[in-house]
């Protein structure tokens, strides 16, 4: 499509020597109108756990080689019931994870005999919500082999509690057949096996919004098979057009009832910052393009966004609107929706783990070598809740992207916290790959200056005496990397294991 239709279209035109004057007709008159929902909010997600206990019911009293002590049927039933009760109390009073990861469905009890087999009648206990579960937690108690049958059946994974040699059985088997089994132990507990498993399926539920005309991508080291990205990872990638971008931003732009709550966002976001390089109007702006963003994952059933820096600044629509999407970044990962620079996917799947695996939004940007066997991150797409999702913001400041004055951006002064530990990340471009990094935080850049372009800086020490094998292996998954406060690489390579990515650890 011809830019200058974009041009053309809508009916607000405001250049940018006059943005200081007022941006949006009725600003200072904030109208109703809530946030556009954003349809499968990763906060939404939650892994559905279906609680089983197995236990074994013998037609009569006698002892033997698996049986060294004995009781009647009746007093088998009894005291198996009464272990089933106990278990899901507890369920029902403790957390299986951390809060709001686990939906907990109505915990079942599946009995048999020395035959060992599973019954019709159990098995239709099963029925009524599996399309729900999402995983079985099984306690088995009497029978290996049921345990493996309730996963196979009804084609979930299972998940056990505990290194036993029952549960050590089930999974020998289970995996032999080539199912999927996750046991829980010390080096990780059942709270974290579930977890990784939220984690995935929030992974595997990623539609990203991808606004392009085709324009291959600046960034080539990106992943481009969106249809295997699909198939076999469960990510979806909805382009639309900029004309159908640019339509609904000049509509939003010309509608009073959206100025009102931009208006809105845009004061609680300067009130809040420690210094703004730019004025109140120009992030009002921002706010709105935040809006229609929105309102266009909505549309679309998007619950992730990336756009390419290379092609929107051609197209002269950054210009017209005194948008830059880095801001966009920012205030998306302070909700922990994926959100990557430059239309790079590989950037944007490691966002998505690193995430859910730490509850934490990130940093992005491109990576370069820097002196004392260092490399740095550069973009200005930080976010806030670096934290933690629940946890306060960081301190930020507002910066301008270009010379103009305009251009919201976010700056954090990364060597102001207490944690030093990072997690890098970046996925492949054929997205088979993941590369993971345990590095040490050593220097920032950005805070308190006015400066322009991708100005916001972490410089990462890897481990030492790995730096330039790490630089090299750069070669394999590409340029751009995530990076989260703390250590999750253990985490990472479970979720990667579990996503079936082979996984590049630098620890």
């Amino acid at each position: 499509m011809n830019r200058r239709d974009f041009l053309a279209t809508g009916s607000v035109a405001i250049a940018a020597g006059a943005a200081l004057q007022g941006v949006i007709a009725g600003a200072e008159s904030p109208a109703g109108g809530a946030a556009v929902d954003i349809p499968g909010h990763p906060r939404d997600v939650k892994l559905c756990v279906k609680p089983v206990m197995t236990n074994i019911i013998h037609s009569a009293s006698w002892q033997g080689p698996c049986r060294w002590t004995s009781a009647t049927p009746e007093i088998e039933q009894a005291n198996a019931e009464r272990r089933f009760a106990d278990w899901a109390k507890q369920l029902a009073t403790k957390e299986l994870g951390r809060a709001g990861d686990v939906r907990l469905l109505e915990p079942v009890h599946m009995t048999f005999s020395e035959d060992w087999k599973l019954k019709p009648d159990q098995i239709a206990k099963l029925r009524a919500d599996a399309d729900e579960t999402d995983v079985f937690f099984i306690i088995a108690s009497g029978n290996a082999r049921a345990a493996y049958e309730i996963g196979d059946m009804f084609g979930k994974p299972i998940v056990l509690n505990g290194l036993n040699c029952r549960n050590i059985s089930i999974a020998g088997y289970t995996l032999a057949k080539g199912n999927e089994v996750y046991v829980a132990g010390e080096d990780m507990d059942l709270a974290e096996v579930l977890s990784l498993l939220r984690a995935r399926k929030v992974f595997r539920h990623t539609t990203v919004l991808y606004p392009t005309d085709g324009v291959p991508s600046f960034s080539p080291d990106t992943v481009w098979d969106f249809d295997e990205l699909r198939t076999r990872l469960g990510v979806t990638v909805k382009n639309i057009t900029y004309r159908e971008m640019a339509r609904e931003m000049e509509r939003m732009l010309g509608d009073e009832a959206e100025s009102g709550p931009a208006e809105q966002a845009a004061v609680e976001l300067v009130r809040k910052a420690d210094r703004s390089f730019l004025e109140k109007n120009l992030v009002v702006r921002s706010m709105v393009f935040d809006r229609c963003i929105r309102s266009l994952m909505a549309r679309h059933g998007c619950n992730a966004f990336t756009i390419d820096c290379f092609e929107f600044c051609p197209s002269l629509l950054p210009q017209k609107w005194l948008v830059v999407p880095c801001l966009q970044h920012a205030i998306f990962g302070n909700e922990g929706i994926a959100s990557s620079c430059e239309g790079d996917f590989g950037i944007l799947l490691a966002l998505r783990m690193l995430m859910s695996v730490s509850n934490k939004s990130c940093h992005q940007g491109n990576s370069d070598p820097r002196p004392g066997g260092t490399f740095r991150i550069n973009h200005s797409a930080p976010s806030m809740k670096m934290n933690g999702l629940d946890r306060p913001g960081l301190p930020y400041q507002l910066g301008r992207f270009v010379e103009q004055g305009w251009g919201t951006k976010a700056v954090i002064d990364f060597m102001n916290n207490e944690e030093k530990t990072v997690t890098v990340a970046r996925v492949d471009p054929t997205a088979t790959k993941l590369l993971v990094l345990k590095g040490t935080l050593v220097a920032a850049s950005g805070w308190d200056k006015d400066l322009l372009g991708c100005s916001v800086e972490a410089v990462i020490e890897p481990p030492e005496g790995r730096t330039d094998e790490f630089l090299r292996r750069r070669m394999i998954y590409g340029n751009h990397l995530q990076w989260v406060y703390g250590d999750y690489t253990k985490q990472l390579k479970a979720l990667g294991d579990m996503l079936g990515l082979s996984v590049d650890v630098f620890a």
